[in-house]
């Protein structure tokens, strides 16, 4: 047997695992990026109970951070309001961090089950979720608590869905 390092012909691998099988599983197709934007609205629609609908129950939710995260917005003209905030919040969750999960999911902990990896890929991105939604002091560790068990759903979500409907795409770093 060679080693990928002796062999002229790279295209012939000779060794398990070998370039065959390492391209096989960086392939991100269009099948595993619909898998992502599904897992992504899956993971939306059952975190939404916890970050928001308990809050609201509790008389704690506050619409304000949807609100201000759109302040940007007049930078071209575009007043802040609720509905721009959840917009860009949907978008987020569905769009921007599905697509993300699809490309650094695969170098994420833990090597089995792969669906965890939405979990510790989710906990990552509360950090900023947190810092950018903050209500303020009043209400910070029950925000804190159901923040994070939110997104510990939507990744769950994520990372379940994506491994069934396709895969999460695996890198050998």
């Amino acid at each position: 047997m060679s080693t990928p390092d002796e062999r002229t012909d790279l295209t012939d691998p000779t060794v398990p695992g070998d370039v065959e099988d390492l391209e096989a599983s960086l392939d991100i197709t269009p099948r595993v990026v619909l898998a992502a934007f599904v897992g992504g609205l899956v993971g939306m629609i059952l975190m939404t109970p916890v970050l928001i609908g308990l809050p609201a129950f509790l008389g704690l939710f506050e619409a304000a951070p949807l609100i201000n995260i759109t302040e940007l917005g007049r930078v071209v003209g575009i007043e802040p309001s609720l509905p721009l905030g959840l917009a860009v919040f949907l978008s987020g969750g569905v769009i921007a961090l599905p697509l993300l999960f699809t490309v650094a999911g695969g170098f994420l902990p833990p090597q089995q089950p792969r669906e965890l990896r939405g979990v510790v890929f989710a906990t990552i991105m509360w950090t900023g979720f947190v810092i950018a939604y903050w209500p303020g002091a009043q209400s910070a560790v029950l925000f804190s608590a159901l923040s994070l068990l939110g997104h510990w759903v939507y990744g769950y979500a994520l990372g379940t869905v994506m491994e069934r409907l396709a895969y999460i795409p695996d890198h050998t770093v």
